[in-house]
């Protein structure tokens, strides 16, 4: 495991982390930790990529604790904790992204492993007019990134089902994105977030992270 980012402050705890380990090394690190019914679940993960998605969260989560807490997931299938804190997950080729709120205020994390096969499914959840806004632009994978992660951070707030990423959520996208930053979004009219961005280079890759702390 390489930690790749990580920020911390009173309320807070967000860390990315990248695993290169295969499956079973992992899961050396952890079997002692897993509760019995955690060990049968992930005996019957039959994806390797998963398997290691759900062995590094593990891993990650003691690491930001300092102690083992098991995961557990509602109804809708999001995240929680015991105890009064909020967690978000989030997972892109071997990264792994936790951040938690230990004031159980509503967190949400989304990464991404930059890549210009999002330009096909843009139009999934992002309008028309924005889209037009960006062909000429020439930070346009940027920003759709910004797009499509930030609304990812909003989906996970809310945490339930119902919304239409293209009419209900709006990231307010600057004309010429920093290596970090916040960014405003919206859900509807009327409830707004702030949102902090940051672009990390690691190795081949261009790494994007959205998260509200």
């Amino acid at each position: 495991m390489t930690v790749i980012f990580e920020k911390t402050n009173a309320h807070c705890t967000l860390k990315l982390a990248e695993f290169e380990e295969e499956a079973d090394i992992l899961r050396e690190k952890i079997k002692n930790d897993l509760q019995p019914e955690e060990l049968k679940y992930y005996e019957n993960i039959k994806n390797k990529k998963r398997k290691k998605e759900w062995l590094g969260t593990r891993i990650l989560l003691k690491e930001i604790l300092g102690y083992y807490e098991p995961v557990k997931y509602d109804s809708s299938g999001n995240p929680f904790l015991d105890g009064n804190m909020q967690i978000s997950i989030t997972h892109s080729g071997n990264l792994v992204g936790i951040t938690i709120n230990k004031k159980n205020e509503e967190t949400g994390i989304d990464t991404e492993i930059i890549s210009d096969r999002i330009l096909r499914t843009s139009h999934k959840f992002i309008s028309e007019k924005e889209l037009a806004e960006l062909n000429s632009d020439k930070n346009k994978l940027e920003k759709i990134y910004l797009h499509w992660c930030g609304k990812e951070v909003l989906f996970k707030i809310k945490g339930d089902g119902g919304y239409d990423f293209k009419k209900d959520f709006f990231v307010i996208i600057p004309k010429i994105p920093k290596n970090q930053g916040t960014v405003k979004a919206y859900i509807g009219k009327n409830e707004s977030y702030r949102l902090n961005y940051k672009f990390i280079n690691s190795g081949k890759n261009k790494i994007i992270l959205v998260w509200k702390s």
